[in-house]
């Protein structure tokens, strides 16, 4: 039965979904607050750590972080099989939740302890507790993205759930941004000492272990397998059911697209203010500006995935973000105000893009079961993290390269040329990533009333399955 062909059999669910209170929603979304401790602090401040407080030299410390997120990366999708196969009794992922939340709190700690006057020891103890606690994190940030697809089949409720999620998230990234630091500082036993980091890494490490284990709570009942342990599926199959999912394909593409172009303005963004405004700490302050905004727009986007549907949110999404982006290129570094007036358009963009691909993500599990009668959503989950991680990777070699070539050279006065060169690549890539991404996005097949009957369908199929004999009587 074709997509076209199910649009009114949504209408009657063999089912009502269970509504999801919302305090439930809310323990089930802070549980992203913790992962953003965790991720945010890595992402702003580790490799500063590794070369100012540790003193390891910069090559060596870059070098170490690739390679801990190459691994990261690999480790995603082999965490999303083994958590597929996962059946236990206290559900599907909750476990991981649990366990891996209770191991990975101590793991970051240990990130910022090991020895500092022997280099080899610092390089050999950076590495390993670096690989350690990505594997970690691996552990818990798969099952805890792939929950979304089980503790609901409703979209409208996967609607909400992203929203809580995205606010938690970026407020955790506000918090990272706004307190590492001058915590870390204050609490140091010296100038570049590493007490503070340790003192902020375990308080941090608390509060996400108190954040997983309120999503584990509230999750308790949802997140329950509703196919038998016989129901498990040969590789073979599970990638004939990804080759089919035309949703998800169309989906990871421009996740894929977007993430890279954007790196080529948010990793850009710090250079601009500082050698183009000629005010480095204005950078700080964008940084916030676009974060607050992300939080007060993320609930609205969450609205207007119920209203319009998520596809077509994404699109109107992108008209903020291109109309961002050619105020910046108008304001060409001179208006501090068109500046800033840009950045909030960008990120309420940013934010329609967040809140949309994270809920449109589950849907295409859904699909690909419809399409295949396989059902993966912890391996789609983790290539999905996969890819985002390379294309993040990529495009910060792309534009260390760039800049390479545009003859940037550091804490120097920029040649007129090489400023000219940053802001057109400030402008165009990211104006090129939001255009493909939003072209692919019209073609995504999935609305709220297709995906009901999916869903309905799928129920139905289930239902047949188990009432026919395994074998003659």
């Amino acid at each position: 039965m074709g997509l076209e062909t199910m649009g009114n059999a949504g209408t009657g669910s063999a089912a009502a979904p269970l509504r999801i209170s919302t305090t439930r929603k809310l323990a089930i979304g802070v549980g992203d607050f913790g992962c953003n401790l965790y991720w945010q602090t890595t992402q702003l401040y580790l490799l500063f750590f590794y070369t100012d407080v540790i003193g390891l030299p910069a090559t060596t410390a870059g070098l170490i972080y690739m390679a801990a997120l190459i691994w990261d990366a690999a480790m995603d999708p082999i965490v999303g099989l083994i958590a597929d196969r996962t059946r236990s009794r206290w559900g599907r992922y909750r476990p991981y939740l649990v366990l891996g939340g209770l191991a990975l709190a101590p793991a970051f700690v240990v990130l910022f302890m090991g020895p500092s006057s022997h280099v080899a020891g610092a390089v050999a103890f950076a590495l390993l507790s670096q690989l350690a606690f990505r594997t970690l994190y691996a552990v818990v940030a798969i099952p805890y993205a792939s929950l979304f697809a089980r503790v609901t089949h409703d979209s409208a409720q996967r609607g909400d759930l992203t929203g809580f999620r995205m606010v938690c998230g970026a407020l955790a990234a506000i918090a990272v941004a706004a307190l590492t630091l001058p915590l870390a500082t204050a609490l140091s036993d010296g100038a570049g000492g590493r007490q503070g980091w340790i003192i902020v890494g375990a308080a941090y490490g608390a509060i996400a272990t108190l954040c997983l284990m309120l999503t584990a709570w509230g999750s308790r009942g949802l997140d329950v397998p509703n196919e038998a342990p016989s129901a498990r599926r040969p590789f073979a199959d599970v990638c004939k059911s990804l080759a089919s999912n035309r949703a998800l394909q169309l989906l990871l593409t421009a996740i894929v697209i977007s993430s890279f172009s954007s790196t080529m303005f948010s990793k850009n963004l710090l250079y601009y203010f500082k050698y183009v405004v000629g005010d480095a700490e204005l950078g700080s302050i964008a940084l916030a500006v676009m974060a607050l905004t992300i939080v007060l727009t993320t609930p609205l986007w969450a609205v207007a995935l119920r209203v319009i549907g998520k596809r077509n949110a994404w699109l109107v999404g992108a008209v903020p973000a291109i109309m961002g982006l050619v105020f910046w290129h108008l304001a060409d570094g001179e208006e501090i105000g068109l500046l800033f007036a840009a950045l909030v358009l960008q990120a309420i963009g940013a934010a329609a893009y967040v809140v949309c691909f994270w809920s449109m993500l589950p849907d295409t599990v859904e699909y690909g079961e419809w399409r295949s009668g396989v059902r993966t959503e912890s391996l789609v989950f983790g290539l999905t993290v996969l890819a985002q991680k390379l294309a993040l990777g990529l495009g910060a070699g792309v534009l260390g390269f760039a800049l390479t070539r545009f003859g940037y050279l550091p804490n120097v006065a920029q040649s007129p040329q090489t400023l000219a060169d940053i802001k057109a690549l400030m402008f165009w890539a990211p104006l090129v990533g939001v255009l493909t991404s939003a072209s692919l996005i019209v073609f995504y097949p999935i609305n709220r009333r297709t995906h009901a009957a999916m869903v309905d369908e799928i129920a139905a199929r289930t239902m047949v399955a188990s009432a026919t004999p395994s074998h003659p009587a």
